[in-house]
């Protein structure tokens, strides 16, 4: 909690420093919160989940700057989510703390020169499903910093492709037990043959790739009420590709869907497709005297998680009747 706190700490004082110090005319500022009753499904997953129904809560919000040539959006995302099926402990199924930050000077018509910023991490520890005593990933276990300029090229207001030809995307993982395993692709620790830890303590805690950048986004009413968001990105490295075959690149697709109704009530669907080669799944084993040996071992399955929800929403500005 302490953690959360200071990430928030660190995030408010820029916006509340960009509202004081920029006319507030040339922002618009969009947002949702809302609460939502969930279906979850999850496909190798490697951050662990349980398919049943759950409560969460979802915040997505933007700041767009402009003035003359200069633009400068902003997307801050929240979720969070809990699930209890029968007589399991309340375990987490959402969880996500993302920031991305886009400034552009346009250069014609279309293009702009742009500067991109993302960080991604989670709020709380999470469990595997069926040794739910044993962490997998915590607050900045993983943590993804992507530093990418490039240019921008935004044919209409509700869609822009970012292409960049050198982006830096920074792994971290802090809590040392993951990072000793090879968690989430950074360096293990050193191990004998038998896959055993000699060496607690020597696992890196960060991983850098570094290579060619991409992603196309979007963000459209498509009918009164019925509100589409879709971001895909893709990062071919040309750094730590030691366990990559030569097509490998890192590949995320998010699709949001909210449709809002009677003022404050929604159904949304989220669906996110995940292709990370590079990032191994936890693996387990039960030993002959009941004690648990946790490993890790490549994963090259697709990553796919689809959230269904109905629930109470509060969406700014309101629209105009």
């Amino acid at each position: 909690m302490k953690k959360t706190l200071f990430l928030l700490l660190l995030i408010l004082p820029a916006f509340v420093f960009a509202q004081d110090s920029i006319p507030p005319k040339n922002w618009k500022w969009t947002g949702l919160t809302g609460i939502n009753l969930n279906q979850a499904s999850f496909s190798n997953w490697t951050a662990g989940g349980t398919n049943s129904f759950a409560f969460s809560a979802l915040g997505k919000y933007t700041g767009d700057y402009t003035k003359n040539k200069l633009t400068w959006k902003n997307n801050l995302n929240l979720k969070y989510g809990m699930i209890k099926e029968q007589d399991e402990n309340l375990t987490k199924n959402e969880d996500l703390i993302e920031l991305i930050s886009v400034v552009g000077s346009d250069v014609g018509k279309h293009w702009a020169f742009t500067g991109y910023v993302s960080f991604r991490t989670q709020f709380a520890n999470g469990y595997d499903k069926d040794y739910d005593t044993i962490k997998i990933s915590e607050f900045m276990a993983p943590a993804y910093l992507t530093l990418s300029p490039g240019f921008r090229y935004q044919p209409v207001e509700w869609f822009y492709l970012l292409l960049s030809p050198v982006t830096a995307k920074f792994t971290f993982v802090l809590d040392q037990d993951l990072a000793d395993l090879g968690s989430f692709g950074v360096e293990a620790a050193t191990m004998d043959s038998l896959g055993n830890i000699t060496e607690p303590g020597t696992g890196k805690n960060y991983l850098v790739y570094l290579g060619p950048f991409f992603e196309a986004y979007m963000k459209k009413d498509i009918a009164k009420n019925l509100n589409f968001e879709s971001r895909l990105n893709g990062l071919y490295t040309l750094l730590n590709r030691d366990n990559l075959e030569g097509y490998d690149m890192d590949l995320s697709w998010e699709n949001f869907l909210n449709y809002h109704f009677a003022k404050y009530f929604s159904v949304s669907l989220f669906l996110h497709f995940v292709y990370y080669p590079g990032q191994p799944m936890i693996t387990f084993e039960t030993l002959p005297d009941g004690a648990v040996k946790v490993g890790a071992k490549p994963n090259r399955k697709i990553q796919i998680k689809e959230t269904l929800g109905i629930g109470i929403t509060f969406i700014f500005p309101e629209e105009k009747k």
